[in-house]
């Protein structure tokens, strides 16, 4: 879906933002390298609000490790999505 994604991003900017983060990144990768932490989640997804609305998309300990650190964050259930 990455495609669809940066799409959305480049279509509505104010409303749509993406911060690609992988373990084991090619070379020329300019996103975020290594696990989600709490302190990336802070610098780069926007504040709890009931207009937002986090999707995430990894493998199962990825995931589950970042519902941590969104809960822990106060991120409610309703602003989570996992693919």
């Amino acid at each position: 879906m990455k495609e669809e994604l940066d799409g959305l991003a480049r279509n509505y900017p104010d409303r749509f933002q993406i911060y690609y983060v992988l373990n084991q990144p090619p070379e020329a990768w300019s996103g975020g390298v290594g696990f989600v932490s709490k302190e990336m989640i802070q610098t780069h997804l926007p504040a709890p609000a009931p207009d937002i609305q986090i999707l995430r998309c990894g493998p199962p300990p990825m995931n589950k490790a970042m519902a941590a650190h969104l809960d822990s964050l106060e991120y409610a259930p309703q602003m989570q999505f996992q693919f």
